[in-house]
């Protein structure tokens, strides 16, 4: 994928014209990475936007006792640490790549020459960032008041909606997590996020098709689901 095409998937730049997204790409710096490599730790200075390419990128923050909770895993399309761009703080969270992965970065200077001197970009990019509130607002109230199942519910409509290719049955989707990855993202056990999967399949609400792939009939509907 050329970086047009990338920089046109992530969401604070998808309401720029072809103009203004080929002056973004000018700037952009590809490099491909292994598993394991650090590209940020919560409190460092913001030195520019991370796209994921291809590959996985784990987002988390560690407890002074050495607990991990991981907050995303951004896959190809996605932007890695957007916000700090914006506010001028520091890195809120550490980055660490999954698997080997390819990655495209912004340099900050850049972005902010780019969105201070052509307001149509600035305004693009007020708007994404104004859906991307929205999102974590409802991330917060699935995390503070559902179940395990309807969280799993609410994060796979999520995914399904960014990632799931439509057929006459319903919504396919290939899962790339484990159920160890899921259940970091959620903030529960790995054993809770395997009874939630049954509990979505005996509601009828998923359909397993094998090798990680899973039908989702009604998004909607899944999306819907009430705590038990």
């Amino acid at each position: 994928m050329d970086t047009h095409a990338l920089l046109r998937q992530v969401p604070i730049f998808a309401e720029l014209d072809d103009v203004a997204i080929g002056r973004l790409a000018e700037r952009c710096v590809a490099r491909t990475v292994g598993p394991g490599y650090v590209l940020f730790t919560a409190g460092e200075a913001c030195r520019g936007l991370y796209i994921v390419e291809r590959g996985r990128v784990r987002i988390f923050r560690t407890s002074p006792e050495g607990k991990e909770q991981v907050l995303h895993i951004e896959g190809a399309g996605r932007p890695v640490a957007e916000l700090p761009l914006f506010d001028g703080g520091p890195y809120p969270a550490s980055a660490m790549t999954i698997e080997e992965t390819r990655l495209v970065f912004l340099p900050r200077p850049d972005f902010e020459y780019l969105y201070r001197t052509h307001p149509d970009v600035a305004h693009a990019i007020i708007r994404g960032l104004g859906a991307r509130l929205r999102h974590l607002v409802q991330v917060t109230e699935t995390l503070a008041f559902r179940d395990v199942a309807a969280r799993l519910a609410m994060w796979l409509a999520d995914y399904a909606e960014r990632n799931g290719k439509h057929g006459p049955r319903g919504v396919e989707i290939a899962l790339r997590r484990t159920q160890e990855e899921l259940s970091l993202e959620l903030g529960t056990a790995r054993e809770s996020v395997s009874r939630a999967m049954k509990q979505l399949r005996e509601k009828g609400l998923i359909e397993p098709l094998g090798r990680n792939r899973i039908l989702i009939p009604d998004v909607a509907r899944l999306r819907g689901l009430r705590p038990s």
